[in-house]
């Protein structure tokens, strides 16, 4: 079983710490984002892996080992995506967008912090040969508004937003409208307790494979433990971030609660206001997995989150000794691990 710790995230940009407050009806979580110190960045290094298509940002890139097919499939798969919202109206997002709802009770989905609308853009932007395009291009997006403009939201607010992604748009558990995958890039400190992860279990065994962000409290050794919720939980998907010469990054968290890294440091996608930016964190990396499970979905995989899970197992690469090991922080220090079980930076 996943072991449980406490951890603090930095929220996206403004560097800002979330603390737990005893009460649980006020206990709140926030981005899995970077600190401010992290955003933007890059470098101009050729990789084997790269490719010509101006809309592949790197880490979509990585992962489909240069050569992309996300937009080959038109089967309908929702995503549905925990965060802040989406910009509605982005020129590279607004197609794929099939339903909008704030679980906050503000009334309002649209996206005024930016985090959720760079999600979104790594799921599913749309191929038009402008901007960016996503993991999936042609998946239905369920924008599903759990944070505020600050960044931060209320564990209820989340499980609200994941029964809500359990319903879909006609508010019936068990129809073909419901999500197939809950992405959310992002955590606290503290298990929330049962309340979330009864709402993580039912979303589970009613066949929506969990993605989430492993957080951001890393601190470059992988032989300490940071952990956050909901990515602890046995039934989701927890993601760690790497950069472009596959080393994991050193602020992603590290633990035996992590199941795969993915593309996390200077990652260019859709962002608020119909514009595009550049931002680190595992939050970029969360969603090149979520839509990677969409796209599996798409091509027929099985709308389980155990073969889901098997599937991404069998298909990524696999960093240091085959299955589930201690792998490198830096391939180049071996004295440095961290627990990681496999990269799903490259497909085979």
């Amino acid at each position: 079983m996943k072991s449980i710790k406490s951890i603090l995230l930095a929220t996206l940009i403004l560097g800002l710490i979330a603390v737990p407050i005893s009460s649980y009806a006020k206990q709140s979580f926030t981005l899995a984002g970077p600190p401010d110190w992290l955003v933007g960045g890059g470098d101009d290094t050729t990789y084997d892996w790269q490719d010509d298509d101006p809309e592949t940002p790197w880490g979509i890139e990585r992962v489909f080992n240069g050569a992309y097919y996300g937009d080959q499939y038109t089967t309908a798969v929702q995503v549905a995506i925990l965060d802040s919202g989406i910009d509605l109206d982005h020129p590279d997002l607004m197609t794929n967008i099939a339903w909008a709802v704030d679980a906050t009770g503000g009334g309002d989905p649209d996206d005024k912090n930016g985090h959720g609308t760079h999600v979104a853009g790594t799921i599913g932007a749309i191929r038009d040969n402008n901007g960016v395009v996503g993991m999936y291009a042609n998946v239905q997006i369920y924008a599903i508004k759990v944070l505020g403009a600050s960044g931060r939201g209320d564990w209820d607010d989340l499980i609200t937003g994941i029964h809500l992604a359990m319903e879909g748009p006609d508010g019936v558990v068990g129809t073909e409208d419901d999500a197939d995958v809950i992405s959310m890039s992002l955590g606290a400190s503290g298990d929330p307790g049962e309340d979330v992860h009864n709402a993580i279990i039912d979303a589970y065994n009613s066949g929506i494979t969990i993605v989430a962000a492993a957080g951001n409290e890393g601190d470059g050794d992988g032989t300490t433990d940071e952990y956050s919720w909901p990515a602890a939980y046995d039934e989701v998907i927890a993601v760690g971030a790497t950069d472009k010469d596959d080393t994991i990054a050193s602020f992603s968290n590290s633990g035996p609660f992590l199941d795969f890294a993915a593309p996390g440091v200077s990652i260019y996608s859709t962002y608020k206001n119909g514009g595009y930016d550049t931002l680190s964190g595992t939050s970029m990396a969360c969603p090149h997995v979520s839509g990677l499970v969409a796209l599996y979905l798409a091509m027929g995989g099985q709308r389980d989150p155990a073969t889901v899970k098997d599937w991404l197992i069998n298909n990524a690469l696999d960093l240091g000794e085959p299955g589930w090991d201690l792998s490198l922080i830096h391939i180049s220090e071996p004295t440095r691990p961290l627990y990681i079980s496999y990269a799903v930076f490259c497909l085979k």
